[in-house]
C-alpha cells in the first residue's frame, strides 16, 4: 500500500467507478464519493474512506477533493456536470482524471496556465478508441495512409449513459456522417451501412454510422494519416432509431426537465429490446506502407462490456500521474499519455477483454498476432 498518494473517486458506485476501485484499492488509500454515501460499505475496506458528496454543491465538492493527490471523475452525465469537478481539483491543488471530458473540458482549460495535470478521455470511447490505433501504428508502418475504426455492441443503457450520448451529440463531441481527409472534415450523407462482425463465434449483421470525433482527428494529425474514418456500431436498427429520435427531440428543446422526461421515455421503450448477451467490440483497420510495400493491419477486441475497460483505463491514467509519466502541468488526452502495449496487457490481465488479435496483410502474406504476445 503506497500511502504517499490518496486517490479520490467521484461516482465510484457506477460500473466504471467500481472497475477503477477494484484496480486501485489494494495499491493506494481511496476516498470514494457518491450522492448517497453508501454507508453500508463504510467498514468494508480498511483503506477506503466512503463519503457523501453532491457534485452540484461546489463547497462540498471542494471539501471532498481537499487532501486528495488525484481525483478521478467517473460520474455522469458529463455534459451536465461540465467542469465542476475539474474546477474543484484545480482550486485545491489536486490532479484530475476524467473518464470522458473530451472537447468539453479541453476547450475550457487548454488556454489556461494550470498548476495541476488533467487527463481527459480516459475511457473506452474516447480513450481506447485512440489507444488501439496507436498500438497498430507503433509497429509495421513507415507510412499510414488510412485508418478505419468501429466500436459498439449490445449493452444495457443506464440513464447517465443515455444522457451523455444525447448531450454529446448536441454539444459537438463529434460530427455524424463525416470523415477526415487531407486535413479537412468531409461531410457524407450516406445512409447507415451494414457490416458482418464475428462475436463469440457467431457472425452478426451490424448497422454502422460514420461519426468523426476530435480524438480521431487529433490522432490522424499526430500520426500524419491522410484519411480517417470512425463508425459507431448498432446491432439493433430499432434501438438506433429510438436514440436518434431522442436526440432530435432534445435538440428542439434542450432543458434539464425535458432531458429527464426524454430519458425516462427512452428507458421505457428500450425495455421492448432486452439485451440477452452483452458484448462490446472495437475494430481498427490501418492501411499504409512498410519498406515500400503495401500493408494492412487489423485489430479486433472483444469484451463483455465497455464499462470495465473504461474503469481500468481511468485507473491506469491515475497511475501514469503517480509514476511521473506526465512531466508538466496541463491538459492531456489518455491516448497521448498511456503506453498502448501496457494498456492492452492490463486489460487482458484484469479480465476486461475476452479476445484480442492483430492480423497483418501484405501482398503475399497474412500473419496473426495473438493477444498473449502483447
Amino acid at each position: 500500500m503506497n500511502h504517499q498518494f490518496k486517490i479520490g473517486i467521484i461516482g465510484y458506485s457506477g460500473s466504471v467507478g467500481q472497475a477503477a476501485v477494484r484496480f486501485l484499492k489494494d495499491k493506494y488509500p481511496l476516498r470514494c464519493g457518491s450522492r448517497s454515501g453508501n454507508k453500508e460499505h463504510a467498514h468494508s475496506h480498511e483503506y477506503i474512506d466512503y463519503r457523501q458528496v453532491d457534485i452540484y454543491d461546489q463547497e462540498a465538492l471542494e471539501t471532498f477533493c481537499t487532501g486528495c493527490t488525484i481525483v478521478l471523475n467517473c460520474a455522469g452525465p458529463s455534459y451536465s456536470i461540465i467542469d465542476r469537478v475539474a474546477q474543484a481539483t484545480k482550486k485545491v491543488g489536486a490532479h484530475y482524471v476524467d473518464a470522458f471530458g473530451a472537447d468539453l473540458l479541453e476547450k475550457k482549460f487548454m488556454q489556461q496556465e494550470l498548476t495541476n495535470i488533467m487527463i481527459l478521455s480516459a475511457g473506452s470511447f474516447p480513450g481506447l478508441s485512440g489507444i488501439l490505433p496507436r498500438l497498430l501504428a507503433q509497429e509495421g508502418f513507415d507510412q499510414i495512409e488510412k485508418v478505419i475504426g468501429y466500436a459498439g455492441g449490445e449493452e444495457t443503457y443506464s440513464k447517465g449513459a443515455a444522457a451523455d450520448l444525447m448531450l454529446s451529440s448536441i454539444y459537438g463531441f463529434g460530427t455524424a456522417n463525416a470523415f477526415y481527409k487531407n486535413k479537412e472534415i468531409v461531410r457524407d450523407t450516406v445512409q447507415p451501412e451494414k457490416i458482418n462482425v464475428t462475436i463469440y463465434g457467431e457472425e452478426k449483421e451490424i448497422y454502422t454510422q460514420r461519426y468523426i470525433t476530435n480524438e480521431t482527428i487529433r490522432l490522424a494529425k499526430k500520426l500524419q494519416i491522410t484519411e480517417a474514418h470512425w463508425h459507431n456500431m448498432y446491432p439493433n436498427k430499432a434501438v438506433f432509431s429510438l436514440l436518434q429520435q431522442a436526440c432530435i427531440r432534445l435538440a428542439m428543446k434542450n432543458t434539464s426537465e425535458h432531458l429527464h422526461q426524454i430519458i425516462d421515455e427512452l428507458m421505457e421503450r428500450l425495455t421492448v429490446f432486452p439485451v440477452r448477451q452483452t458484448w462490446y467490440t472495437v475494430i481498427i483497420e490501418m492501411i499504409g506502407k512498410y519498406q515500400q510495400q503495401p500493408i494492412r493491419r487489423k485489430a479486433q477486441l472483444l469484451s463483455q462490456n465497455s464499462f470495465m475497460i473504461s474503469g481500468i483505463i481511468c485507473a491506469l491514467s491515475v497511475e501514469a500521474i503517480i509514476e511521473g509519466m506526465v512531466h508538466e502541468n496541463g491538459v492531456y488526452w489518455a491516448y497521448d499519455v498511456l503506453n498502448p502495449t501496457i494498456v492492452m496487457r492490463e486489460l487482458r490481465l484484469q479480465g476486461a477483454i475476452e479476445d484480442f488479435s492483430i492480423t497483418s496483410y501484405t501482398e503475399n502474406h497474412v500473419s496473426l498476432l495473438e493477444e498473449g504476445l502483447l
